[in-house]
């Protein structure tokens, strides 16, 4: 459960119900996550935090698939359920296989692990 309130998408007006419409249209779905209704009340917060989500993802070098990757790993690293769910079911929208998916996480958990234990031990790369 939040810990704000999340602005129902009905209350929406203006520039707010603006970009929740465009968020909906532009990710293809039939609703606006949490993380952007947590901001309806701060539309220019809003905003800025769509305006770099849809930037990032919309262009660059890498595919949105690889950029979903990476942001799966991250979330799972640092242990966020929201994301972790978000980001493995828009992969799987692109076709990413349950195989895939487990691969990374045990590549993100195996990374955590030993960047705590390096960290921890203070070692220096020595390349």
């Amino acid at each position: 459960m939040a810990i704000i309130r999340l602005m129902e998408e009905s209350e929406a007006t203006g520039k707010v119900k603006s970009i929740f419409d465009e968020i909906k249209a532009t990710l293809e779905l039939p609703f606006v996550p949490q993380v952007f209704r947590a901001f309806g009340a701060r539309p220019d917060q809003l905003e800025a935090i769509w305006t770099q989500v849809k930037g990032l993802f919309g262009s660059g070098s890498l595919d949105v698939r690889t950029k979903l990757l990476v942001a799966l790993a991250v979330a799972a690293a640092q242990r966020s359920s929201y994301f972790v769910t978000i980001h493995s079911i828009a992969l799987k929208r692109l076709g990413a296989t349950d195989e895939e998916i487990a691969e990374l996480l045990e590549v993100a958990s195996l990374a955590t692990a030993l960047n705590t234990l390096v960290s921890g031990l203070k070692l220096e790369p020595e390349l």
